[in-house]
Order: structure tokens, then C-alpha cells, then sequence
């Protein structure tokens, strides 16, 4: 097979898009360097210049920069030219694929948050999402979601062939792993400040994470027990996020509260490590990595129960409704001051995310690439 990836998530910050690209892309490649007798190729677009050396030195890799004035011309215009001119047998895009593609296209479509919660996204960005992905579904030949959760959500509301919708999980990446907590703290120290215990929480500064009940419980346990905790919320500012700090200062908790806005994968396991516990009350989810991420890590974990979230972290991390305020407050106390409790969970949780791996991903997205170029599946 001649496969074409859309790239360009490659060239961004390290968002749960860029997570996944380079974790997918990389361990197909590895595969295919595994075994020398494949002989498929793989062409890897993008608008800008992909860093050199993120992905495997490997033959049958081809990087195309193929530049654009902005996203829209490229995902019409350009990518299917270059798609055509490459003779691709099959390509892969994310939410978007060009209108007249020149060969069967696959998506990957991580969740429909914007169709199921509006009121958690900016207008403009809802509207866009709303006219360009359901029409890309029903003109891909197939859609991978991340989550048999977020596959229902698909077929339900779409009306999709259940056949066409696949499954297929995420992982941790191979970075994330127990540091050990001498070499954890001085690194926390040295790249953040950070002295003081503290609880953990990593995701973009939006509604739909759920920060404002989360600091609502965290000022609750911090009145209740006298914790000397900081609240750590690391990931980028994203909309609506300056309505934190005025409600962390009506709770008296402003001090407490230290924001690393958007940190480095390679930054993110030392955090992790130092952490006595992490919570994630997202209220909704497509799959939630830095769940699974902490947990890969041997930290205590606290997630909601919203949907997606009970499915990925089984029995690995302690599940709380995603409301209420009183249970998650006592929840916090009980992970930051029972040493026993801690240990329980971390356990559990290292044992959950042994279970996911991304080569395995890996080998069932290529199941998905063969079977829509009509190549016979290896037994």
C-alpha cells in the first residue's frame, strides 16, 4: 500500500491531537521496520516543516511539506493534489478530509463533544465543527474513534453504519513511567518551584474539564482537614479559563492554586511522580489520556464519571460523579493523607494502563488501512 497521513498535527504543541499522531505514526513505522519484508509506503503531509528526528529514520518514509495559506485550502485544495500526485492507495485525516479526495480516506473522529455540548464551545469554532465533520464521516470509508463510548455516541447521533465506526484505544507514551521521587521532586523544583505536596490535574483551561468544581472541592477538603496541598493545574489557557481565578479567590483559595500553563511531555512524568494524587473530573471525554497517563506514572488517580472515563480506567483509578463537590473533596483528603489509600491506588493504577499500549493501536489501525485498500489482513 501507498499510505498518505495528514501531518500537520506534528508540527504543534503537545495537545492530545499531536499525542496521538506521533504516537500512532511512530509505531506504525516501527512495525514496518520490524518487518523488512513489508512493502507498503508511507507519505507523511504537512503545511509546515515536521521537526527532524520525532519520527523513525525508516526507507519506506516519505515527509512531504506541502504549503498553504491557512488549514481550509489545504485540507480542499492541496493535501488531495499531493494525495493524487503521490498515487496514494488510502489516506488518513483527522475530523476533516477533502471534498473530492483522489483515494479512500480514513478519519479519525477522538469525539463529538461539540454536538453534544455546545455550550462548551466558542460559536465560531461550534458552527465549523458542525458544517465539516458529520459530512466528512459519510464520506470517509471508515472512521476511527478512540473509545467504544465515543463510537456509540457516533452511530447514535449520525445515524452511521455501525460497521463503519472503529474503536480503536490510545496509550500511554513510553516516557511515561515512576520516577523516582528523590530525582521527581528536584526535578519539579528545579523546572517549576514547586516544594510544597500538591495534587495534579493536566488539561486545556476549558469548560468542559471541569476545573471550577474541581477547586470547589479542593478549597472543601483543604477547609475540612487543613491539608497543606497545592492544587497544581497544568495545560494551556483555553476559554472561559479567567473565570478560575476570580472563583479560587472567592474561596480563599488563590494561594493554594499554581498554574503551569502548557507543559512538555518529557516534563509531565516528574509532575506526576511528585504528585500525591491526581484528578481529571472532566465532564466529557472521547477517551482521557492524562488519566491513564498518571497512572502509567504509579499515581494515585481521581477521575468523574463521565462518559469514556469508567471505560478507560476500569478498576485503576478511583471513579467520583462528576458534580458533586462533597464527594470529591473527601475523596482528595482521604488520597492526600492516607498513605495506605495511596499505595492501593497506584498499584491498581500501574497495573490499568499496563493493559493499553499504542503498538497495539498501531497494528489495529493498520488491520483498518488494509481492509479499506482491499489488502488481505496477515493471519
Amino acid at each position: 500500500m501507498r499510505i498518505g497521513i495528514d501531518g500537520r498535527a506534528l508540527t504543534g504543541r503537545y495537545t492530545g491531537d499531536r499525542t496521538y499522531w506521533l504516537n500512532i505514526i511512530r509505531s506504525i513505522l516501527n512495525l514496518s521496520k520490524e518487518n523488512p519484508r513489508e512493502k507498503d509506503e508511507y507519505f507523511v503531509y504537512s503545511r509546515l516543516p515536521i521537526p527532524s528526528g520525532i519520527l523513525p529514520d525508516v526507507p519506506n518514509l516519505n515527509i512531504r511539506v506541502v504549503p498553504a495559506n491557512n488549514d481550509r485550502i489545504w485540507t480542499i485544495f492541496t493535501f488531495p493534489k499531493a494525495l493524487k500526485m503521490d498515487g496514494m492507495d488510502i489516506g488518513h485525516t483527522q475530523y476533516t478530509i477533502p471534498i473530492r479526495p483522489p483515494c479512500p480516506i480514513i478519519t479519525t473522529i477522538h469525539d463529538i463533544s461539540f454536538r453534544l455540548y455546545p455550550e462548551w464551545f466558542p460559536r465560531k469554532h461550534r458552527l465549523l465543527l458542525n458544517l465539516s465533520v458529520p459530512p466528512a464521516m459519510r464520506r470517509a470509508k471508515k472512521v476511527i474513534t478512540v473509545s467504544e463510548s465515543s463510537r456509540r455516541d457516533i452511530i447514535r447521533i449520525y445515524g452511521l453504519e455501525e460497521s463503519k465506526i472503529i474503536a480503536i484505544p490510545e496509550a500511554a507514551g513510553p516516557e511515561y513511567g515512576p520516577v523516582p521521587k528523590d530525582l521527581a521532586r528536584e526535578a519539579v523544583k528545579d523546572r517549576f518551584g514547586i516544594t510544597d505536596p500538591f495534587l495534579i490535574t493536566v488539561g486545556v483551561l476549558q469548560p468542559r474539564k471541569n476545573h471550577s468544581m474541581l477547586i470547589e472541592a479542593f478549597a472543601r477538603a483543604r477547609r475540612q482537614s487543613g491539608i497543606p496541598h497545592k492544587l497544581v493545574i497544568t495545560g494551556k489557557k483555553g476559554w472561559e479559563w479567567e473565570a478560575l481565578i476570580r472563583q479560587a479567590a472567592r474561596l480563599n483559595v488563590a494561594d493554594a492554586l499554581i498554574y503551569t500553563d502548557y507543559v512538555e511531555d518529557e516534563n509531565l512524568p516528574p509532575l506526576y511522580s511528585t504528585a500525591d494524587g491526581m484528578a481529571f473530573p472532566s465532564l466529557y471525554e472521547g477517551f482521557g489520556l492524562p488519566p491513564l497517563e498518571a497512572m502509567a506514572c504509579g499515581t494515585p488517580t481521581l477521575v468523574s464519571d463521565a462518559p469514556a472515563m469508567p471505560e478507560v480506567v476500569g478498576d485503576g483509578a478511583w471513579v467520583l460523579p462528576k458534580m458533586d463537590a462533597v464527594a470529591w473533596g473527601d475523596a482528595i483528603v482521604r488520597i492526600l493523607t492516607d498513605a495506605e489509600m495511596r499505595q492501593y491506588w497506584s498499584e491498581r493504577g500501574l497495573r490499568r494502563a499496563e493493559q493499553f499500549s499504542w503498538v497495539r493501536s498501531a497494528k489495529q489501525t493498520l488491520d483498518v488501512y488494509r481492509e479499506v485498500a482491499g489488502v488481505s489482513v496477515p493471519g
